[in-house]
């Protein structure tokens, strides 16, 4: 039998930006650094940063809510978020992130849109490294060197398919919302659109037009983005399929393959 998902805890602290990473965003340099902390269930409220910013985390799960969308970040990857773009970040997990702020076209080849992007080995150590360097270093020097070499990393890192668009409806929202909080709820069509004041027709008429998917392949994404965080807590393969609905750790594995072109483990493995 399914427990209840434990990914998604009620929110504990609710955060706007720090004074440090207002303070980041004035740094006089093209690239600064950022590291914080924060539990579980922690959100950041709606904000947005006069630079371009690379959100990271090397331990922990993110949602990121921006445009109308959400994104999962796990420990394999980070967002791409562009200058004034307003986001909010529910941490899934404990999150250790550290941050990158661009000055505007720093990074040319990532553009205004926002990105999940697949972090190389390289890159992760480049990050850590650049938490140590002082604020006020010299572009032409090891340490600038260093941050230069991040912004090449960056522009040739690969997008990943971690994201969902939301429904303005509000009915659809409610719907959505309960999905996201769990994926693996086995509720009909017909169920769920009971619970909003919606018919069964009506949630498959609308549901495309409003997020350009199915009703089935929207969830089945929320499943698939939800299984980086129940990795993140611990749980195997077979334990992830069970809590997210699958009959079978294969069953499972298939469908993850097919979104994501690798096995689970192969995956999943890098963000725990």
């Amino acid at each position: 039998m399914r427990s209840k998902p434990p990914s998604q805890p009620s929110p504990l602290l609710r955060r706007g930006p720090s004074t440090e990473a207002e303070a980041a965003n004035r740094v006089p340099r093209p690239v600064a650094a950022l590291a914080r902390s924060d539990p579980a269930g922690t959100v950041i409220a709606a904000h947005q940063h006069a630079r371009d910013q690379f959100i990271y985390a090397i331990h922990g799960v993110m949602t990121i809510e921006a445009r109308g969308v959400i994104w999962t970040i796990p420990p394999s990857h980070g967002m791409w978020m562009p200058a004034h773009v307003a986001h909010q970040i529910h941490m899934d997990t404990a999150v250790e992130m550290r941050t990158l702020y661009f000055w505007r076209d720093t990074v040319p080849a990532l553009g205004d849109g926002c990105h999940v992007l697949a972090v190389t080995p390289l890159l992760r150590e480049l990050i850590l490294r650049a938490m140590t360097i002082p604020p006020q270093y010299e572009w032409d020097s090891p340490d600038g060197r260093l941050m230069s070499l991040i912004v090449d990393e960056l522009g040739a890192l690969e997008a990943r398919p971690l994201s969902l668009k939301l429904p303005t409806d509000k009915r659809l929202a409610r719907l959505c919302q309960r999905l996201i909080e769990d994926p693996g709820l086995p509720a009909s069509i017909a169920e769920l659109g009971k619970q909003v004041g919606l018919s069964e027709r009506s949630v498959i008429r609308l549901f495309p037009q409003e997020t350009g998917l199915s009703l089935h392949r929207w969830r089945q994404q929320a499943r698939l983005m939800r299984a980086f965080a129940l990795s993140e807590l611990g749980m195997n393969v077979g334990q992830i399929g069970l809590e997210l609905g699958y009959g079978s750790a294969s069953a499972f594995g298939k469908m993850f393959a097919k979104q994501f072109g690798r096995a689970p483990r192969a995956v999943l493995g890098s963000s725990g």
